[in-house]
């Protein structure tokens, strides 16, 4: 901890962050209507584990968990904030949108929110409509940044997933994503970290496609690429629960909600720590959350 009370940035090369995924305002009153068959169906078919519920309607859970998330990154402050992914249910939902406005306002205006396009927020199969709409709200669905000398690169993996309806779009992006990968080495980035919502491959980098992963024709060029630049981590979300992956030195990392949890993992965020020679993290529960002068950092997940 520096100073000034900043948990990011102890050296140019020594800094850490927050990864949020999955607040999807909205999720708990849909998953409270279903009924018991159909949930044990999802668990069957999706490894998801959710507990049966009296019906309700809103948000309010929703917001009781990312307005804690929000309250803890003020208390870590971090070099910046990266939510990555699923942030509503429903993109078409003012009020949705409107309570993860007003939340997201409450963390320190000096620390910076980047944020990832997910299904829910540009549609399992993307279209023009719903990628001006996300841009409108969020902003750039694919960009770059740096920070303490490491590069940074988001991707909008929904139009990996199905491009089907967004016609060059994905092609623009890979050409976007190699010339992010070029300046990145020009730039003599100590890391290159990706940014996504879903996750290249669960086990096999050479897997069948399913709802949970990019398919293998987008994935193969995204590894490719990854490997060829020396990519160190990639972190993802869309699972509603941790996971973790070494892909040839190449970190892939998938974290938990801040939302609906659907595996063992608790509601929660995981922080980063960037160092000159490596890459550490670790998720915690909303409720385990360590404060920043007692904060350590072990290896990864």
């Amino acid at each position: 901890m520096t100073a000034n009370g900043r948990l990011a940035e102890v050296t140019a090369m020594d800094f850490s962050f927050i990864q949020m995924s999955d607040p999807q305002f909205g999720m708990f009153a849909r998953l409270s209507s279903l009924d018991e068959d159909r949930i044990a169906e999802l668990h069957r078919s999706h490894g998801w584990n959710i507990i049966p519920t009296a019906k309700t309607a809103g948000f309010a859970q929703e917001t009781a968990l990312y307005q804690k998330a929000i309250e803890a990154a003020n208390r870590l402050n971090p070099a910046f904030v990266v939510i990555s992914g699923d942030m509503v249910e429903d993109q078409n939902d003012p009020n949705q949108l409107a309570e993860l406005r007003r939340i997201t306002a409450k963390l320190h205006p000096h620390i910076p929110v980047h944020w990832v396009p997910g299904n829910w927020d540009v549609g399992i199969t993307p279209t023009p409509h719903t990628l001006e709409q996300y841009r409108d709200n969020f902003g750039a669905d694919y960009y770059s940044f740096q920070y303490g000398g490491s590069s940074f690169i988001v991707l909008n993996s929904c139009v990996g997933y199905d491009d089907s309806q967004a016609p060059g779009e994905w092609e623009r992006q890979v050409d976007f994503l190699r010339a992010s990968l070029v300046e990145a080495h020009d730039n003599h980035s100590a890391h290159i970290v990706i940014f996504l919502h879903h996750p290249l491959y669960s086990y096999d980098p050479g897997e069948d496609d399913s709802w949970a992963v990019i398919p293998l024709n987008k994935r193969s060029v995204l590894l490719d690429l990854f490997e060829t630049h020396r990519v160190s981590a990639v972190f993802s979300g869309h699972w509603h629960k941790c996971h973790f992956l070494n892909h040839k030195d190449i970190q892939m990392v998938t974290t938990g909600p801040v939302g609906y949890p659907l595996g063992d993992d608790p509601s929660g965020f995981r922080i980063i720590k960037i160092s000159q020679n490596r890459i550490e993290h670790q998720y915690y529960g909303l409720d385990q959350i360590p404060g920043p002068e007692e904060l350590a950092l072990p290896g990864s997940y």
